[in-house]
């Protein structure tokens, strides 16, 4: 991890971190923090949030522990992270669209849809990719 410590001191943020924007989910969030350290999005979410394994990329299914854990670091309220959750996003989108977007805010709601799906979907390649790395790990130690 490049020697960057991303630790929770109890009482202190982490020095840097980026606000969210109104619309962004979690998952990007977090990928900017990441970045904001100059660390993969994987090594930050085992360094400050303890995720590791399968399905560790996917923050759809946080803890409270771990949004809590992220909430120290950021100074950023649990509940305005869970608003940030994408059924908590896509229940503000279906508000929206009870009648009061103009056709061009109709067409955004259609393009944030498509991308929340995209994201749905990466995230499921790669929760597949990570069971075959580490079947793959599995293999060569059992097969020594």
């Amino acid at each position: 991890m490049s020697g960057i410590v991303i630790d929770h001191v109890p009482g202190r943020c982490w020095p840097l971190h980026p606000q969210p924007s109104e619309w962004e989910g979690l998952e990007t969030w977090v990928r900017r923090i990441a970045d904001t350290y100059g660390v993969s999005y994987d090594a930050f979410l085992k360094r400050a949030l303890g995720r590791t394994g399968r399905g560790a990329r996917d923050l759809d299914r946080i803890s409270e522990a771990e949004l809590a854990r992220l909430s120290a670091g950021t100074g950023m309220p649990v509940e305005r992270m869970r608003e940030m959750l994408p059924a908590m996003i896509w229940a503000r989108v279906n508000e929206l669209q009870g009648g009061l977007l103009t056709e061009d805010g109709s067409k955004a709601v259609d393009e944030l849809r498509v991308t929340m799906r995209r994201a749905a979907r990466r995230r499921n390649a790669y929760a597949t990719a990570d069971a075959g790395r580490l079947a793959r790990q599995n293999w060569e130690i059992y097969r020594a």
